[in-house]
């Protein structure tokens, strides 16, 4: 029969411990099959047998395609038996010196170093990682050896090291499918250096290596703005995130000459480093210069108008929001601003003014109009507003709350019992009709209504309710089912 590698099996080899595929088919059937019994002891963590079984082929079939691959399994069987000086001067190390033109050969050189790595030995191992990368430079091992470097690099603290590898990733290596990904990581933690910094210019560069047009710039705003928010959080960096934040408003500015089309957007993003460095007054500034170059619409007057709210100037706000073309937009943050300030009649007074602007939304207006009237305490009024909107049975529960606060308890539980014809709101109702004859010092129907929401709704969160406000207020404890403790 033939003997090939199994699939499950070869599935448990990294990459460094794989067999080329050309070379496992120039070998002869018996070869293959002395592999594979190596192999199976290998992926097991046998290391002793597997060792001498990868002995053995090299003793037999030492003219064998599969000699050199079979001399580097034997050292890898070393290493893991932690043996890495055996593993390297009997082992990777012939690889190197017999067939020094083979793929095992490039693995070896590699290994060499991570041999030297686990031991401890940062000067051997990062010459052997060098040797790697000038030996077969733009290969996967070359790679490798450059991120072991890097990871070096970093660890030592050395900047200078870390810098120079970050940038032959960037700019040096060739951008293949394999590569593309280290690359761009690369071109990205550069970036991030430059602009920490304060070198934009040189973030751009490295962020241009991966990205092109829109998306560049998109990546620059990006990574800038996150490295000025870092630097104003640290302790005496302003004057770094002002300078960096600086650079990249020149680079907006350039940018909005340009492309001058897109000149507003490019401004309007400059306003948000402006803020973000709490110059308010160049955000405002920016804002009139759009309005000159680009006509005041809309969208500029409502970036104004938040302006001045958040600096207390509430009557430029609203002389900004009414001379919105978009006459409903400016009249319901007009509104807004008067609920959020208290100023309830103003605010439905305005409410008012849209239903006749906006009839589509009436329903929502009237139901803004009405909770002002409850924040004014104008419960009647409140009650007619409720009484003209749809929503049942949400607009029944408003009503009956505004009749409680007038103490008709009988036109509030009437409300509530119209309520109880809807399933998923009858808990709820039960309960308030309890909390109203308790309000209506009725507290003989108030206890049997709590009891009747533990009874009838026992997995509802109004029979929680009930329960609790039972125990709590009356020293009445029911079960959720109604029934009383033992």
């Amino acid at each position: 029969m033939t003997m090939l590698l199994s699939p499950l099996l070869t599935a448990g080899l990294s990459d460094l411990e794989q067999i080329d595929l050309k070379t496992f088919e120039q070998m002869r059937e018996i070869e293959r099959y002395q592999l594979k019994i190596a192999e199976k002891h290998y992926i097991k963590g046998e290391f002793k047998l597997a060792l001498t079984e990868y002995e053995k082929f090299i003793t037999l079939y030492q003219k064998s395609p599969g000699a050199p691959y079979a001399q580097l399994m034997w050292s890898h069987c070393q290493l893991k038996l932690k043996k890495p000086v055996a593993a390297m001067r009997e082992g990777y190390q012939s690889v190197i010196d017999y067939w020094p033109e083979c793929r095992e050969a490039r693995i070896a050189g590699y290994c060499m170093g991570d041999a030297y790595r686990k031991m401890g030995e940062v000067k051997k191992a990062t010459a052997a990682f060098r040797y790697v990368i000038k030996e077969h430079p733009d290969t996967h091992l070359a790679l490798r050896a450059t991120h072991d470097l890097l990871h070096y690099a970093k660890l030592h603290r050395d900047q200078a090291q870390t810098m120079e590898l970050l940038r032959q990733l960037t700019f040096d290596w060739k951008r293949l499918d394999w590569s593309q990904k280290a690359c761009a990581q690369a071109s990205h933690e550069l970036a991030l250096i430059h602009f920490q910094a304060q070198q934009f210019t040189e973030g751009r560069k490295a962020l241009a290596s991966t990205y092109k047009d829109a998306e560049l710039n998109r990546m620059v705003f990006d990574y800038t703005v996150k490295t000025v928010q870092h630097l104003l959080k640290q302790e005496g960096k302003r004057p770094e995130a002002i300078r960096l934040g600086d650079q990249l408003i020149d680079d907006l500015r350039r940018r909005a000459i340009d492309k001058h089309e897109m000149g507003r957007s490019v401004l309007l993003r400059a306003c948000e480093i402006h803020a973000m460095l709490g110059r308010p007054a160049e955000v405002m500034k920016i804002y009139e210069e759009v309005a000159k170059h680009w006509g005041r619409d809309d969208d500029i007057r409502g970036r104004m108008a938040k302006w001045h709210l958040g600096r207390e100037q509430t009557d430029k706000a609203i002389a900004l929001y009414n001379e919105f073309e978009n006459q409903v937009a400016g009249q319901e943050a007009i509104a807004n601003i008067y609920v959020s300030q208290g100023k309830l009649e103003a605010a439905i007074a305005v409410y008012s003014k849209l239903l006749d602007l906006n009839g589509s939304q009436a329903e929502s207006y009237k139901g803004s109009i009405a909770r002002c009237y409850e924040g004014l305490k104008k419960w009647r009024k409140a009650i007619e507003m409720y009484r003209q909107m749809e929503g049942f049975p949400g607009t029944h529960f408003s009503m009956a709350h505004c009749h409680r606060q007038l103490k008709q308890y009988d036109e509030a539980i009437a409300l509530y019992e119209q309520c109880k014809v809807v399933d998923n709101a009858a808990p709820m109702a039960t309960l308030y009709i309890g909390y109203t004859y308790e309000e209506a010092k009725e507290n003989e129907k108030a206890i049997r209504t709590f009891q009747m929401t533990c009874r009838r709704y026992p997995k509802s969160k109004s029979a929680s309710s009930a329960h609790s406000h039972l125990q709590n207020k009356y020293n009445i404890h029911v079960t959720l089912g109604g029934a009383e403790d033992e």
